[in-house]
């Protein structure tokens, strides 16, 4: 592995995709930062359109003033299909974050200039087999060339993937002194104030899973034959290592994590809740990837499952209201079912779609303002030991969680890459991995201790 001289680097981030809804979050929250940042915090806003480009780095300047922050500024024009402009924005950036979604169709190429130049990056996708397949393509390139490659920074999938991590962190902390915990379960419970952008919508809408895949073994023995246990929309190891992937002996493994998302889809009266109903949250099927990701590398034990569970009322009326909470679960379980139906309609769904909330659109900021996204996290670990067995965490984030929230947690995921280089864990054998793994408590600090939108993060053991 070759790594970069971060010292000859004109540019600490670039932002790719910059004029988009999210990506202006991003870029203002950076800015924001800047005052607190070691030294100037050096930022390009990449695109294709340069008059775009321009005149969104005009309304930031005006909006951070150099003396309210500490921060340089450019543009640079390149477009998603243009590899030689893309090797370059990468070639002069310490951090790419790609904000240019759908992934699938303007984010490969962006992926493949970091992993040949060594840049860092970081995106906002959800969509994990696109990620997966990144990882697939482009491992043994960013494994020479030193880069990190950490895709799914955005609200999918950091709370949960880091929710998660605090908890294990902080029980095995708690059992120092005794032999390393295998954590069998991890939950997380999700309650969350904001709106969906259009990006967001149409990649949703137009992501399409590999059913026959998801069915049918595809290779081995049993290739062809139908899988004992069906995968949910994809492959519940899609973003590990390819070693572990598409390694044999991880089948019982893989039908396991599966069996749990599909236990995940319905209601559940929860212990944790005291008897309070949860619903699967929207983006379980996204999440519990990433968190399966962070599991195998990170070691949480050979029979980790996870949960993830949504809280219509909240958690502190959830837990008032006990079983009577069912009533607003089930509502909005079957308004959700109702809906997705609906927007999955051939040609009605897309024009509806396109009618309520075409791309590049999205709430207001004084909306977004008010949005904000708290989870609850627990993981339990097979013990024989007196000593504790489970641990919980509680994050809570201001703003609306697809927009502020993804714009505050890919901003801190690309600083701590810039900034704190020296603390973070080792890079993965090809340098792709989850933010838990490549980021892990580097990350958790700097929410916790950002003075733009401070993350209220907290752990407990029992």
């Amino acid at each position: 592995m070759t790594e970069r001289d971060q010292s000859k680097l004109n540019c600490d981030i670039t932002i790719f995709g910059a004029t988009g809804f999210v990506a202006k979050y991003v870029a203002q929250y950076l800015l924001a930062a800047s005052k607190d940042c070691p030294r100037t915090l050096k930022l390009t806003l990449a695109g294709r359109n340069s008059a775009k480009l321009n005149s969104l780095m005009n309304d930031l300047r005006q909006k951070y003033a150099v003396a309210d922050g500490n921060y340089e500024m450019e543009t640079f024009v390149a477009d998603c299909n243009d590899n030689e402009a893309l090797v370059q924005m990468a070639s002069m950036a310490r951090v790419v974050i790609n904000c240019a979604g759908p992934f699938e169709v303007y984010g490969s190429g962006v992926v493949a200039a970091c992993a040949q130049t060594g840049a860092d990056y970081i995106d906002i996708t959800g969509e994990v087999e696109w990620a997966g397949s990144m990882r697939l393509r482009h491992g043994d390139r960013a494994a020479s060339s030193g880069s990190r490659i950490i895709s799914l920074c955005g609200f999918d999938s950091v709370p949960s993937d880091l929710s998660i991590f605090a908890a294990v962190q902080a029980l095995e902390e708690a059992s120092k002194g005794e032999s390393k915990l295998a954590i069998k379960s991890g939950s997380t419970w999700h309650s969350v104030f904001g709106s969906m952008n259009g990006g967001t919508l149409h990649t949703a809408l137009d992501m399409q899973p590999d059913l026959k895949h998801c069915m049918f073994e595809s290779e081995g023995e049993r290739k062809g034959k139908m899988r004992k246990v069906p995968f949910m929309f994809y492959d519940p190891l899609v973003l590990a290592h390819k070693d572990v992937r598409f390694d044999p002996n991880c089948d019982e493994r893989k039908e396991q994590l599966a069996m749990t998302e599909w236990i995940n889809q319905t209601p559940s009266i929860d212990k944790f809740l005291k008897s309070g109903v949860s619903i699967p949250f929207f983006m379980a099927v996204v999440n519990s990837k990433v968190v399966h990701a962070s599991a195998i590398a990170l070691k949480y034990g050979p029979k980790f499952t996870y949960r993830e569970r949504y809280l219509p009322l909240g958690y502190t009326r959830t837990l008032y209201t006990k079983w009577l909470s069912a009533i607003p679960a089930l509502f909005m379980l079957s308004s959700i079912l109702a809906m997705t139906a609906i927007l999955k309609l051939p040609i009605i769904g897309k024009r509806l779609a396109m009618l309520v909330l075409p791309p590049g659109s999205g709430s207001p900021d004084y909306i977004n303002e008010r949005g904000y996204a708290t989870v609850h996290a627990q993981v339990i670990a097979e013990t024989t030991s007196s000593g504790p067995s489970r641990a919980t965490c509680e994050m809570k984030f201001q703003g609306d969680p697809g927009n502020l929230v993804t714009g505050q947690t890919a901003s801190e995921s690309a600083l701590s890459l810039v900034f704190n280089r020296s603390e973070l864990p080792p890079r993965s054998k090809d340098g792709f991995g989850t933010p838990a793994e490549l980021l892990g408590r580097v990350l958790l600090k700097r929410l916790k201790m950002s003075t733009v939108r401070p993350v209220q993060i907290s752990t407990s053991v029992e």
